[in-house]
């Protein structure tokens, strides 16, 4: 099967979400349990010194929080087959009737499923900490979603609007290349370390064959400009090949293979 079909594929869907409930219990319960040990770390056994200071530790709360959905989201492709632990859930995936592309967009999208659940644990540690704190009768309780929605960001952007464009696309291209790397290496576990250490390998690799110190000097504010458009279109062309090229290689895969899915 080659085409695309919704009926199928919200039932592959129901049927996944079955089969992995386990998974993604497991997975809230463990993020659940690192927040809420965070969460009461920095309220009960940080103390900080003035009064200005009694709301920091919800500040580095509300910082865990976002840094946990920034990861979700940049390492979310190398989630794909997380939930997937011995050969015959390889062989159970190739033998189920639907489309590759179907069966592709339903791993891809588990990265989506796991916000919910990291929301989910965040809300549960976040009470847990209020009824502590309460109970303790500590100064300045509050939840940190109560701090999150009260707290100003203030930011002032000086650098080129095209600059913000390029770090987007820079996340979401190191997004698509964890994607790539799910489907490239064999390992369902540890797939996302091994990209990661491909990454710093070719920024290595590249700050040495380029160094960029000597040009940085000498080009204007115009041509930096016009070099942030071409790098972004360039992120676009790699990102979509990067999600191309996934997907050829999950038509690949197979049971029995080699440490690459070549």
């Amino acid at each position: 099967m080659i085409q695309f079909d919704f009926h199928r594929f919200g039932t592959l869907a129901r049927w996944s979400l079955t089969m992995d409930r386990r998974y993604f219990i497991k997975t809230t319960l463990q993020w659940m349990v690192v927040m809420m040990l965070w969460f009461l770390f920095m309220t009960c056994v940080v103390n900080f010194d003035n009064e200005y200071d009694g709301l920091r530790a919800h500040q580095m709360c509300a910082l865990m929080v976002v840094i946990m959905f920034g990861v979700i989201f940049v390492l979310g492709g190398s989630m794909m087959f997380s939930s997937m632990k011995e050969r015959h859930d390889d062989q159970r995936l190739l033998m189920l009737p639907a489309s590759n592309l179907e069966k592709f967009l339903m791993r891809y999208s588990y990265w989506l499923l796991l916000l919910p659940c990291c929301l989910a644990a965040f809300v549960v540690a976040d009470v847990v900490q209020w009824v502590v704190n309460t109970v303790l009768g500590h100064e300045h309780t509050m939840l940190v979603m109560q701090y999150m929605a009260h707290a100003t960001v203030d930011v002032h952007w000086a650098a080129p609007r095209m600059l913000g464009v390029s770090v987007v696309l820079t996340l979401i291209w190191h997004h698509s290349l964890y994607v790539l790397g799910a489907t490239f290496f064999r390992s369902h576990k540890y797939n996302f370390i091994l990209t990661s250490i491909v990454l710093i390998l070719g920024v290595a690799f590249l700050g040495i064959a380029f160094p960029n110190t000597y040009v940085a000097n000498r080009i204007d504010e115009h041509t930096v400009l016009i070099l942030l458009n071409v790098g972004n279109g360039v992120y676009v062309l790699l990102t979509v090949f990067n999600f191309w090229l996934s997907y050829r290689l999950f038509c690949r895969t197979q049971v029995i293979g080699k440490f690459i899915n070549i």
